[in-house]
């Protein structure tokens, strides 16, 4: 089982990369460049940001280190067959009064997708090297999907990295082993556009489908553009991860977010996660599977009200 599985026995080779210089990133034909690093004087307390990457084991994962200029660092996982913008919104919003990190995910947007299946231990060794590179002694975590699995994981094997936990629209456990069995096959003999059909009914509701239709298209143009590969190799992690016998050692202060009309992690899911971390927190917001994109602002101050409390 993952969470069994100690950071220790993974070796963190990180190479640190100047996110000021020109990169190309795993697709090839983007290029990132970046004006101003970390370092740099900020304007009334706020930078631009920087973009960068680290290569950690050989797997080459791109970042956005952007925000405030002082104060706690937040990073943020996204969800599977997404990518780092998926959290632009709060990024947006949170990054006034806060430092933001996120990244792409190994198999995810411009950073590597390396042969073999995943495991959660993985997705969470590299954001404690992704961490180390930038200096991040101590961070929040939030992550939505596949990103609070990785939270939960990273609380369980690192929770001195962590400060307070964020968990969206995930569980303990996401789905039945056949259905991933399903859904690998699917990516990768029918294609991403195959494993497209439908998910936007899943992952938004039909009042933000309509409202917002280019935002829809943008989010879904995330998972038909992830490398099939990258996309069935983490597949695997979440249908092997089972950490319900593992929420009472998690001792990392949590709230947690459930969407009223997720179809995928139900708000019972969320409840069970509440159940299960001591001294939890639960919030539901009128949204589907994807509740930082489709209510931004409510999610937001759902996180500056958790961070406002109690230091951890």
């Amino acid at each position: 089982m993952d969470s069994e599985a100690s950071l220790n026995t993974l070796t963190l080779r990180t190479t640190y990369q100047d996110p000021c210089k020109r990169m190309m990133n795993a697709k090839g034909g983007v290029q990132w460049t970046e004006a101003r690093s970390p370092d740099k004087e900020a304007v009334g307390g706020q930078w631009r940001g920087a973009m960068g990457a680290v290569t950690v084991n050989g797997v080459h994962l791109e970042y956005r280190l952007e925000g405030a200029s002082r104060g706690e660092t937040l990073a943020l996982a996204h969800s599977l067959g997404t990518d780092l913008t998926l959290w632009d919104g709060v990024a947006e919003i949170l990054g006034r009064e806060r430092r933001i990190l996120r990244w792409d995910l190994r198999g995810h947007g411009g950073s590597g997708a390396p042969a073999g299946e995943y495991r959660l231990a993985e997705f969470a060794a590299e954001a404690v090297a992704l961490f180390d590179s930038l200096g991040v002694r101590r961070a929040h975590f939030a992550g939505v999907s596949l990103g609070g699995m990785i939270g939960m994981q990273l609380a369980l094997q690192a929770p001195e990295r962590i400060g307070k936990l964020i968990l969206s629209n995930t569980a303990a456990r996401i789905g039945a082993r056949q259905g991933w069995e399903d859904r690998i096959r699917l990516a990768l003999e029918g294609g991403m556009a195959a494993v497209a059909e439908g998910v936007a009914e899943r992952w938004f509701t039909a009042g933000y489908r309509g409202a917002h239709p280019e935002s829809v298209a943008r989010v879904v143009g995330l998972l038909t553009s992830t490398s099939r590969q990258g996309y069935a190799a983490s597949c695997a992690a979440i249908r092997d991860a089972d950490l319900t016998n593992d929420l009472r050692r998690i001792q990392t202060p949590a709230l947690i977010v459930a969407g009223t009309e997720d179809p995928t992690t139900t708000p019972q899911d969320g409840r069970m996660l509440e159940r299960g971390i001591a001294g939890a927190r639960y919030r539901e917001l009128p949204g589907a599977h994807l509740t930082p994109v489709e209510l931004p602002e409510e999610f937001s101050a759902a996180v500056r009200d958790f961070l406002a409390g109690e230091a951890a």
